[in-house]
């Protein structure tokens, strides 16, 4: 098989491959300058969103010679990804490397409504209804308790179910009285 190895659409090498009668052509980045290069490596370490990051990386290997398929391989991607990548980065630059904001429904909740409901949440770990109704009267939103256990999670509150208990509802003479007389039955069983 012919491979054509592309820089800037030109073929610049030409190599053979096993499978004959297909030539597979191999793209690879503009050559970085060097502003670009210390750009992309500092993305590569410092950013804090894993795409950015791998977008970065993926760039700077192909810049070093490194095959599409390869990248593709290292980041679990096809290789027509990798491609996308090195032609946004090519026609846009650095704001090909982020996500851009997606469409969606907007928050019901302005952010100040979103710091009340952190606020009533923290107040009312175990009750997120009546950190429903609360918000109701306070904004007159009615929000639902998926919304609400996003919104803790967002803002990093764990939310973990809640174990009930009865040992504050019972009488501690009765109690005591009651083990006492357990304690006395299983001595009787254990003497035969």
């Amino acid at each position: 098989m012919l491979i054509q190895y592309l820089i800037n659409v030109e073929p610049v090498c030409v190599a053979y491959s096993p499978r004959p009668d297909e030539v597979l052509i191999v793209r690879y980045v503009q050559p970085l300058t060097d502003e670009q290069h210390q750009f992309l490596d500092k993305i590569m370490k410092e950013d804090t969103a894993f795409r950015a990051r791998s977008r970065a990386h993926s760039l700077l290997l192909s810049a070093a010679g490194t095959p599409m398929q390869t990248i593709a391989k290292t980041y679990k991607v096809h290789r027509v990804t990798v491609s996308a990548w090195i032609k946004k980065w090519e026609l846009h630059g650095a704001q090909s490397l982020h996500d851009q904001p997606r469409s969606g429904r907007p928050s019901k909740l302005t952010p100040d409504e979103q710091a009340l409901a952190q606020q009533y949440i923290k107040e009312e770990p175990r009750s997120l209804k009546g950190v429903a109704e609360r918000l109701a009267h306070k904004t007159e939103k009615r929000l639902s308790l998926s919304t609400l256990k996003r919104l803790a999670k967002k803002a990093r509150l764990r939310w973990k179910r809640v174990r009930k208990s009865l040992k504050s509802l019972r009488d501690p003479e009765a109690f005591a009285q009651c083990q006492r007389a357990l304690a006395a039955l299983q001595k009787q069983e254990d003497q035969g």
